[in-house]
């Protein structure tokens, strides 16, 4: 006997999620790495106006690119205690405040200080990102996002060329960023329509241990970077400080290897 199929039970075929999500995310990733991309844009407007030499320039990114390395661990962990959402929403804002502090930066040691801040935020951040897609979206919908996300960057760095180069150029170096501020402020009112993620219970920082990986990656990193500058064994004249006329870098980079040793001691004792 025929029987007809109950259209209340036959399967559904699921619905594509809608593509806003999405987009948020991409904006935030875009208005990190346009950062990373603007700053060897700009150096030339940047040097012209700050009177700083353009290595300064290069400082600057190695304190983003620090900060970022040594507490992306912690940010992590961050948005399992808070919930990956709330975590971009505050971060998100938190770089573009740096971003904001960068394009009314008037001198290097400012600089370097947003940078360090942008850094910190977008080591929360970047966790962030793949969490939310996996929340949002499922099966083919996901594969397809997360491609797109990876792809980002490269359109982010060819953005910044012609967007920082141009007003560079023609306007101030500092809009660049300002837009990025402007930009943080349109992703977070956004974010509200990514679907928030529960907090998970029972996530520690161990702070010792992250702690111990931060000083470790930061020596170790100075330490390398200005192994020209300051000298491989002797102290040269752009050192900022000399042990007994000594050269300070070799000695960062093992006082790093010290705490990195010790990093991995306290974690295994854990």
């Amino acid at each position: 006997m025929n029987q007809k199929a109950d259209p209340n039970t036959s399967p559904q075929p699921s619905q594509a999620a809608s593509w806003l999500p999405l987009v948020v995310i991409l904006l935030a990733q875009i208005q990190m790495a346009f950062n990373v991309n603007a700053l060897p844009v700009s150096i030339g407007p940047i040097v012209e106006s700050l009177g700083i030499p353009a290595t300064s320039v290069g400082t600057a990114l190695v304190f983003y690119s620090l900060f970022v390395a040594a507490f992306v661990m912690v940010g992590a962990k961050l948005g399992r205690m808070f919930g990956e959402r709330l975590v971009f929403q505050v971060t998100a804002l938190g770089h573009g405040l740096a971003m904001a502090l960068m394009a009314l930066t008037p001198d290097e040691r400012i600089m370097n200080v947003a940078q360090a801040l942008a850094g910190l935020a977008a080591a929360a951040l970047v966790p962030t990102l793949v969490v939310l897609i996996a929340a949002n979206y499922r099966d083919k919908q996901q594969e397809q996002a997360l491609g797109i996300m990876a792809g980002t960057p490269a359109i982010s760095g060819a953005m910044a060329f012609f967007i920082a180069g141009l007003l560079g150029t023609l306007v101030s170096w500092r809009l660049s960023f300002a837009l990025l501020s402007v930009l943080s402020v349109v992703v977070f009112f956004l974010s509200f329509r990514l679907k928030p993620i529960p907090r998970q219970a029972g996530i520690k920082i161990d702070l010792l241990g992250a702690l111990m990986a931060a000083v470790a990656i930061i020596m170790i990193s100075l330490g390398f970077n200005n192994l020209n500058a300051w000298g491989l064994v002797m102290a040269r004249p752009a050192a900022p400080f000399t042990l007994l006329g000594l050269s300070p870098a070799p000695f960062m980079i093992i006082l790093g290897i010290v705490f990195g040793q010790a990093f991995f001691a306290w974690s295994h004792r854990r």
